[in-house]
């Protein structure tokens, strides 16, 4: 998101004098560990983005709106794509069940 933030700040011209984002993913280790049938993968994404700036508040959440529309790791995260794999161990190539 920060490369977004870089983006639609230069274009909304919006000064940032400070930023800083927390993100914090949520898991059920239990999945990770195979300890039980539980999706190993996160279960919630949060952030909390912190923007020091001289701009007004409304032009702020503007170019928040922008980023998000515009992150493609968010939007992935929102909208999963299909996932494909392939070993190849000793140049012999083998499916990965995904």
């Amino acid at each position: 998101m920060f490369s977004q933030l870089t983006r639609y700040a230069s274009e909304l011209d919006i000064q940032i004098d400070e930023a800083e984002m927390d993100i914090r993913m949520t898991y059920d280790t239990r999945g990770k560990l195979l300890l039980a049938d539980v999706s190993p993968g996160c279960q919630e994404v949060t952030y909390v983005l912190n923007i020091q700036s001289p701009a007004s508040a409304e032009k702020v959440r503007q170019m928040v709106d922008m980023i998000e529309r515009g992150c493609h790791t968010m939007n992935t995260i929102k909208n999963p794509v299909p996932v494909s794999g392939r070993l190849v161990h000793n140049g012999q190539e083998f499916e990965v069940k995904v």
